[in-house]
């Protein structure tokens, strides 16, 4: 579960269970009662998934990831850090943009890896997930997001965070847009007093809106309004759901080598039996 500090930035934890699971969905495909022709659920965002666990049997959201292959998932590191690994309980849910609704599909997560140079407050907030079984890139319902471009210029970025903010255990919540734009990492450490910036950190400033990214959010992609590509994730801010201020994110472009060495190295040989029984999707044994 994510904490976020009032009166200095705190990155958020994430704490993972000791047990463990395994689990994996069929995609959920309704039809009419009148044509009995299937309906296809088209996502908005279908790189963007839920990292959670199983709570006796109801699905609880942590974190934010984005999909950048048919078996990785990008988030933060300070979401997937964990002293085991593979990780336990540990599971990623998509393809639909209501979280917690029967039509999204369920992966276990395998293996985590998160950079060696992360620290609380010290940068490099970056980790991968490999997800079992793949996902199928279909660009209705899941695809990946590109991670490689730069942004053009340091400040006046237009972008738009996405994700579902603090969600309670097995709750269905609509996924949600936020919008920002990207100042200066001086302005933001001088005017803001965001004095554990580091250059692999993008300064992004909340536009407008009630709320702004709250608990469940890291992780979260910081996305392009022009180009769509992925600019940042979600790391920390000065305090949760506060709308027009400044948030912290991880500069994906700076990582694009280790990223790509890194699921070069993730092997898994996954024997586990998937027997996990989701209590929220009653009469569904998976």
């Amino acid at each position: 579960m994510c904490r976020w500090s009032y009166l200095c930035m705190m990155a958020l934890f994430i704490v993972m269970s000791d047990e463990e699971e395994t689990a994996s969905i069929n995609p959920q495909i309704s039809t009419s009662s009148i044509t009995k022709k299937p309906i296809v659920y088209r996502s908005r965002y279908p790189y963007v998934v839920s990292i959670g666990e199983n709570v006796k049997g109801y699905y609880k959201h942590l974190c934010v990831g984005v999909i950048i292959s048919e078996e990785f998932v990008l988030s933060a590191a300070h979401c997937i850090k964990t002293k085991k690994n593979p990780p336990t309980r540990m599971y990623v849910a998509g393809g639909a943009e209501m979280l917690n609704s029967r039509k999204q599909i369920r992966f276990f997560v395998v293996e985590v890896r998160w950079h060696p140079k992360f620290k609380m407050l010290g940068g490099h907030d970056i980790g991968l997930l490999r997800v079992y079984p793949k996902f199928q890139l279909d660009d209705i319902r899941f695809r990946s997001i590109s991670y490689k471009d730069k942004p053009q210029k340091d400040s006046g970025v237009r972008t738009t965070l996405v994700g579902w903010g603090r969600v309670k255990t097995s709750k269905k919540v609509k996924i949600q847009e936020l919008p920002f734009k990207t100042i200066e990492n001086d302005m933001c450490m001088k005017k803001h007093r965001f004095v554990f910036l580091t250059r692999t950190d993008i300064c992004a400033i909340h536009l407008r809106g009630p709320k702004g990214p709250c608990d469940g959010d890291s992780g979260a992609p910081l996305v392009s309004d022009v180009k769509k590509n992925l600019y940042g994730l979600l790391s920390y801010g000065r305090k949760a759901c506060t709308p027009l201020k400044p948030y912290a994110f991880t500069r994906v472009s700076v990582y694009s080598t280790w990223i790509k060495k890194t699921m070069d190295q993730m092997k898994v040989h996954i024997i586990k039996v998937n027997r996990t029984v989701w209590r929220d999707w009653k009469n569904n044994a998976l």
